[in-house]
């Protein structure tokens, strides 16, 4: 009998993870509230219309998942680091970002031929100055930090995942405080009152990101996928985190943002975490699929909200069944995607950035 493979929180995971906050996202981004399909029928059989609603708005998890992958990673990256802090952080910054300026260029050459849409988005009010310098602002990915206008209010993530590589050398200085740091950065916006809490504020999903650096540097992703592993204990794990997992999401909608924050996108996303890199991502035929849609995460994060909401909504929603709407979103972008990968590939794009990564970091 072939031996059970041991169940790690490798790369391989971590992608499958970022296959299922997809899916997730387009479920929230379609359904979290009735204005987002009102004047369209949809259909949410056999379930009741407010149980999908309240479990689409729930997936807003899919964004702490994002941000406890990605202090997980980068603070592995940065562990294994050849080069200055200055160097790592401007390696990193150009490979984050570079799949969001090429999807930035081509949406405004794009849009703005097909329906004047960057002269709308940043012309439309203001000095020419003023448009240009939100333009920039954009393409950098900081428009959320600055409270500018952008092509995509879905990319308001990018000025996050900025900040996370930013925060990665700073935080690293001080290495062996991190839990420290993480406990002040959870404490001190309520010692102070702060409302710097927000569904789209950056500073909402440090902590999460933070949790994701305190992972790595103690294995504690691993060691948990290591503990009841086997035979009944595995069993007994299983319904504990289901049941978790239940009275969690039970009493999501009940938590103030402002109060229990980090049990919402902290806590609830990490144990969903955990009960899907070992008991879902997993399963032969789910896994490869989980994969695939990790790899055209990103990019189908970045475009789908023109496709579902700015220019072809009346399509989207039209297929009046929920599950297909989001499958019909889903298939879309995901070919969008593939499209864009071959065209990065045949242009020279991505050979374009690997040699200006390994220029500025010399190993990245």
């Amino acid at each position: 009998m072939e031996k059970e493979k041991t169940v790690r929180f490798d790369k391989y995971t971590s992608q499958a993870m970022k296959g299922i906050a997809i899916v997730m996202m387009l479920f929230h981004h379609q359904y979290l509230s009735r204005k987002r399909f009102e004047g369209f029928t949809v259909s949410f059989a056999p379930f009741a219309d407010d149980t999908m609603i309240y479990m689409c708005s729930v997936f807003k998890i899919c964004v702490p998942i994002y941000a406890f992958i990605s202090g997980y990673g980068l603070y592995l990256s940065y562990r294994k680091k050849h080069s200055a802090p200055v160097r790592w952080t401007a390696g990193r910054l150009v490979k984050t970002m570079s799949g969001f300026w090429i999807i930035w260029i081509l949406s405004a050459a794009i849009f703005q031929g097909m329906f004047g849409y960057v002269s709308k988005v940043y012309f439309s009010g203001g000095s020419r100055i003023e448009g240009l310098a939100a333009m920039g602002l954009d393409f950098l990915g900081l428009h959320s930090l600055f409270g500018t206008v952008t092509m995509n209010g879905t990319w308001w993530y990018m000025s996050a995942a900025v900040i996370f590589v930013i925060l990665v050398p700073l935080v690293m200085k001080n290495e062996d405080c991190l839990p420290m740091i993480l406990a002040l950065v959870v404490a001190v916006p309520h010692m102070l009152s702060l409302k710097i809490m927000g569904e789209t504020n950056v500073y909402s999903f440090i902590p999460v990101f933070l949790m994701g650096m305190c992972a790595a540097k103690y294995e504690l992703a691993d060691r948990w996928l290591q503990v009841w592993n086997r035979g009944p204990k595995k069993i007994m794990k299983f319904l504990l985190e289901v049941l978790i997992l239940f009275v969690l999401y039970k009493v999501y909608g009940k938590l103030p943002g402002s109060v229990y924050n980090e049990i919402r996108w902290g806590i609830f996303p990490i144990i969903v975490i955990a009960f899907c890199s070992e008991f879902i991502t997993v399963i032969p035929g789910i896994r490869q699929v989980l994969l695939f849609l990790g790899k055209h995460s990103m990019n189908i994060f970045l475009i789908h909200t023109f496709i579902r909401h700015y220019f072809w909504s009346d399509f989207i929603y039209s297929f009046g069944h929920f599950v297909v709407n989001v499958l019909v979103l889903l298939g879309i972008s995901l070919a969008v995607s593939i499209v864009l990968e071959w065209l990065k590939n045949i242009t020279g794009y991505n050979r374009l950035i690997r040699n200006i990564c390994e220029k500025i970091e010399l190993t990245v």
